[in-house]
């Protein structure tokens, strides 16, 4: 990508609905797809990049945390499909979004350890394939490898874990 073409693209994000940093508490880009997602509350909205809102999907039983011992919760966006993941950093539920479709896929992860705490997910990661994801625990306590298919999560050792990782506010 050119410097200009980025350029253009910075200003079409910030020029675009208003206050970004000031209206969304999490935003992730598909540039490839031209698409913007931002997390509100219990609602995504999906903004064409430079432009209008296309639509907004409410997340059932969206619950966040803003401790400050908590990481925020985490977005991601599949490479193939554009379909977009939402980590809950409270309860280990996440959502998936289809960015055309508009279809909505909750799944409530079952923990194989630490069935007794309470915490949610933070700092996503594709596994080998967009069925599988690494994460951290939004508690800090710990990495996850996450099966979407089972709806399973297992720990891992951090070192398994991509680079990046979970920073409290």
């Amino acid at each position: 990508m050119s410097k200009s073409h980025l350029a253009s693209l910075v200003f079409a994000i910030f020029s675009s609905g208003g206050a970004l940093a000031d209206s969304a508490a999490l935003t992730r880009l598909d540039v490839s797809r031209g698409y913007r997602w931002e997390l509100h509350g219990g609602t995504v909205s999906l903004y064409a990049i430079g432009g209008d809102l296309i639509r907004e999907v409410r997340l059932p039983g969206a619950i966040f945390s803003g401790s400050r011992d908590a990481c925020p919760p985490d977005m991601l966006v599949a490479p193939r499909t554009g379909e977009l993941v939402v980590a809950s950093n409270a309860n280990p539920r996440l959502w998936r979004v289809h960015p055309t479709r508009y279809e909505l896929q909750v799944y409530d992860i079952e923990l194989a350890a630490d069935r007794d705490k309470d915490f949610g997910f933070a700092a996503l990661a594709w596994g080998p394939s967009e069925k599988t994801l690494y994460a951290m625990s939004a508690a800090g306590s710990g990495a996850w490898r996450i099966d979407l298919e089972a709806e399973a999560a297992r720990p891992v050792n951090a070192a398994q874990m991509p680079a990046g990782g979970c920073r409290a506010r």
